[in-house]
């Protein structure tokens, strides 16, 4: 791997074009050679000034490349560590899905207030152990409420949510301080919310299942689980939001990760 990149050296990707950008011919070979397995995921590949010379260009061109390879998601770069293989998949980018706090998970369209009317301590034995996925038998505050959007009669959605019962105690502030269950297990308790599962599922309201939503039996609901984890990875709360279909609204946006 030491001769000069010329017009029809591609690595196995077929003849370049006149038009091509040198850097353009560098990821060519190098991305092929990445795929092949010629420099495996966890390899370094070789440092800028070996590339300069291999490849006969410039030193410009080459750190161009290999920000093209990053951008592929193929290799990423460290100071220090130069350029490491991270993975053999063909084609894919990476984006993310920017969220600056937990209030932005928040799937309704509007805005909105959340109403909580009944509450009580429930020990997880067989449906609710299943659904809350507790096999110890813990027991969980439940919450009960609904959702409304601004001068709205008619519910948005209503509300479930289960709190780990040492957490118990923010039954008592409910209505008397604002914000969302999680935020007052951090505030009380000097806890911390360290990760967020998130799960959207469509599923026909039972004719003998419970519903405050003002909908008739069979229609379609959208329900939200949200499951809320301290830093050691226990399980603070669990909330279950369900929307009549025609109710729910939910956006996002994808950011383009650069490496």
């Amino acid at each position: 791997m030491s001769k000069a990149l010329s017009s029809d050296d591609a690595a196995g990707t077929g003849t370049a074009t006149a038009t091509d950008k040198l850097y353009q011919l560098v990821v060519q070979a190098l991305r092929s050679e990445i795929l092949t397995g010629i420099y495996p995921i966890g390899t370094p590949l070789p440092s800028e000034a070996q590339l300069v010379a291999r490849f006969s260009v410039s030193r410009h061109t080459v750190r161009e490349a290999l920000r093209q390879l990053r951008d592929l998601g193929l290799v990423e770069s460290r100071q220090g560590f130069g350029t490491t293989v991270t993975q053999s998949s063909s084609g894919g980018q990476h984006y993310v899905h920017r969220v600056d706090s937990i209030s932005d998970l928040h799937d309704f369209g509007v805005e909105s207030h959340y109403s909580a009317d009944t509450t009580q301590l429930l020990k997880a034995e067989g449906p609710l152990a299943s659904r809350l996925q507790d096999e110890t038998g813990g027991s969980w505050l439940r919450i009960e409420g609904l959702r409304f959007a601004p001068a709205q009669k008619t519910p948005l959605c209503e509300v479930e949510i289960f709190v780990a019962s040492r957490f118990a105690g923010v039954g008592r502030l409910l209505g008397r301080r604002a914000g969302p269950v999680y935020a007052l297990i951090e505030a009380v308790y000097g806890e911390r919310i360290g990760e967020v599962d998130q799960s959207v599922r469509a599923l026909k309201l039972d004719a003998d299942e419970p519903t405050r939503l003002e909908v008739e039996p069979g229609e379609t609901l959208i329900e939200i689980r949200r499951t809320y984890r301290l830093l050691d990875g226990s399980v603070a709360e669990i909330t279950f939001n369900r929307y009549p279909a025609d109710r729910f609204s939910m956006s996002m946006s994808l950011k383009r990760v650069r490496g």
